[in-house]
């Protein structure tokens, strides 16, 4: 890379500070130099690239038209830098575990028993984060995921958690008061779900739903289960994992009714690199938690 021909990438935090700010003072103070010091780099990278990139009025400052644009570059540029020394110390100084895991799954499966991994993958630390939406293996310091599907995603890993099926739950006393309940009529049941289009309920019925079917749209699944729980309505239930519940006695299962699904969790990782002792054992372990559900 021809590196004399860009400037000084040492002046670019001074730079995006100044420009963020618009205060070489404020700059100044974040970085813990002096305005000066903030000054004399900012006019370095001026003269260096034959540029204005501040307009200075009455004490003011404002980003000409190539400021604007070299703001994005240098923020573009120092966040890469940022991500690369995590995904750097995450690789080869911590040895740690990063997935990424359904809200429902991490409360009712994960935490409780998140000792027990050390058994399958000593000295690595586990890190969870909690999230509906996919990951970007790309773009995201995340060794591994936990899905909810048929397993059909190219360009990764899938080891399955184990068999799942659809049960319908509520609460107790939803049931004394709105029951009994019938899959083929529901018209008269609020339905929870996170889909806005009722899908997994239209899946489950095998026809449209009527017009004004009353619903509540929760914005995780772990919503829709709680939701149910405190008597607002009914929840297609993923088992065995919603088992928990039931046993508590927080939920009941109205219909003797299972419906099977292709759907259920798998543990996902990218298909580029090699699959690791760490992912291996924590195969092992989530899928041995869900054994034991059975």
């Amino acid at each position: 890379m021809k590196y004399k021909q860009t400037p000084p990438i040492q002046w670019l935090p001074t730079f995006e500070a100044s420009a963020r700010l618009l205060s070489f003072k404020a700059a100044a103070e974040e970085l813990c130099v002096t305005p000066p010091a903030i000054s004399q780099q900012i006019g370095a990278l001026e003269a260096w690239l034959d540029l204005k990139l501040f307009e200075r009025k009455a004490r003011k400052l404002k980003l000409t038209p190539a400021g604007q644009y070299y703001l994005k570059v240098a923020q573009n540029t120092l966040a890469e830098h940022v991500q690369g020394y995590l995904e750097l110390e995450r690789r080869f100084k911590i040895r740690a575990l990063s997935i990424s895991t359904p809200l429902f799954l991490a409360q009712e499966l994960l935490i409780p028993n998140y000792l027990t991994f050390a058994d399958y993958a000593p000295d690595i630390e586990l890190r969870l984060e909690t999230r509906m939406s996919s990951v970007d293996f790309e773009n995201e310091a995340l060794d591994a995921a936990i899905r909810f599907g048929d397993g059909d995603w190219p360009g990764l890993n899938c080891k399955k958690l184990g068999d799942s099926y659809i049960s319908l739950v509520c609460s107790p006393d939803y049931l004394a008061t709105h029951g009994p309940i019938d899959i083929n009529d529901l018209s008269n049941h609020r339905l929870l779900s996170i889909s806005p289009e009722l899908s997994d309920w239209v899946a489950l019925n095998g026809k449209p739903l009527p017009k004004g079917q009353p619903r509540i749209i929760c914005d995780s699944y772990m919503a829709a289960i709680k939701s149910a729980a405190e008597g607002l309505g009914i929840a297609a239930g993923i088992f065995p994992i919603v088992g928990l519940w039931v046993e508590n006695k927080k939920l009941i299962t109205p219909l003797q009714a299972q419906y099977v699904t292709n759907h259920t969790y798998w543990l996902v990782s990218p298909a580029r690199e090699e699959q690791t002792d760490a992912i291996e054992g924590l195969h092992q372990w989530v899928k041995g938690l869900f054994d034991a559900l059975k």
